[in-house]
């Protein structure tokens, strides 16, 4: 029997808020007290429980402005990670009320444009990836950091985007198209063997694996390593992020997609701004340029 889905949902509502950023947002994550987002200057900011926005960070780990280009938390939520420019890394536990300022790892000066933890608070395990195609991986026992050798599993390719799985696999996704996963023993190359387009976006979850990039193009894995290919246009995927059987992609040119259940819902927000980070939840997050931060919930 043939079943057709109806795409034809209302689409969902976009409301810009006041948050407190200045500059472009690059990113936004999911915490024990709400969602999260850096940006230029150093910037974190979070979400209150009464849907209030407010500053957590003013100025990066070392009080030094630099810009945030990724942010990441741990599996319970209880630390948040991030990382940018002049080899910015540090967190802000939400335990302590801390700052710390775990900024040139390895000696790295360099951008850091993806992250990615996995496990609890004072036991996480770190990747890091800059735009010359280095990971870098490190582990935590309590506060401080202990990093490990450096690999380029991109063979020089800009690492886009990180993710990591409640399992503990890290995922990384480059400019040429290729995907890789973390192994006990290094890394493999799981796909794709038909991208024709670089890959800019990745989100992992329990259950599936899901990449975008150029030309509107995203790309999700099931349990059994295949991969299914979805287009949503030509513009290309900047970001997405993965919440049951949600999807939220961001695009180029203020463009913003929900597929939930296989129905794809429509975006009735008409701004321009590119799309940098989302966040699927209650309710959904993306992060823009010029400070723009958008909230979106089901009606």
């Amino acid at each position: 029997m043939w079943n057709f889905e109806d795409d034809g949902d209302e689409p969902l509502v976009w409301t810009a808020v006041d948050a407190p950023a200045e500059g472009t947002v690059y990113d936004v994550i999911g915490t024990a007290n709400g969602p999260c987002a850096v940006g230029d200057g150093g910037t974190v900011v979070g979400r209150a429980a009464d849907g209030s926005w407010g500053i957590i960070v003013p100025d990066g780990p070392g009080a030094r402005g630099e810009t945030l280009r990724a942010v990441a938390a741990t599996d319970d939520g209880r630390r948040i990670w991030f990382c940018g420019t002049g080899g910015a890394v540090g967190y802000f536990d939400l335990e302590s009320g801390r700052r710390v300022d775990c900024s040139r790892p390895d000696g790295m000066d360099v951008t850091f444009h993806a992250l990615a933890v996995s496990d609890d608070r004072a036991s996480e395990k770190l990747l890091l990836a800059d735009g010359n195609g280095v990971a870098l991986p490190g582990t935590v026992d309590g506060e401080n950091p202990a990093w490990d050798r450096r690999t380029t599993p991109a063979d020089g390719t800009a690492i886009t985007a990180l993710s990591a799985d409640e399992s503990g696999y890290g995922y990384g996704v480059d400019g040429n198209g290729a995907v890789w996963k973390t192994t006990p023993s290094g890394r493999d190359r799981i796909g794709i063997a038909d991208a024709e387009d670089s890959l800019y976006a990745a989100a992992a979850s329990a259950s599936t694996l899901v990449v975008g990039g150029g030309n509107g193009r995203f790309y999700e894995r099931d349990e059994t390593g295949g991969w299914t290919p979805h287009s949503l246009g030509d513009a290309g995927i900047e970001c997405l992020d993965v919440d049951g059987s949600t999807r939220l992609v961001g695009r180029e040119g203020g463009l913003l997609r929900v597929r939930e259940r296989g129905t794809r819902r429509e975006t009735d927000w008409d701004g321009t701004a590119t799309v940098h980070g989302v966040l699927a939840g209650s309710p959904h997050v993306a992060v823009c340029e010029n400070g723009l931060v958008l909230e979106s919930t089901a009606e």
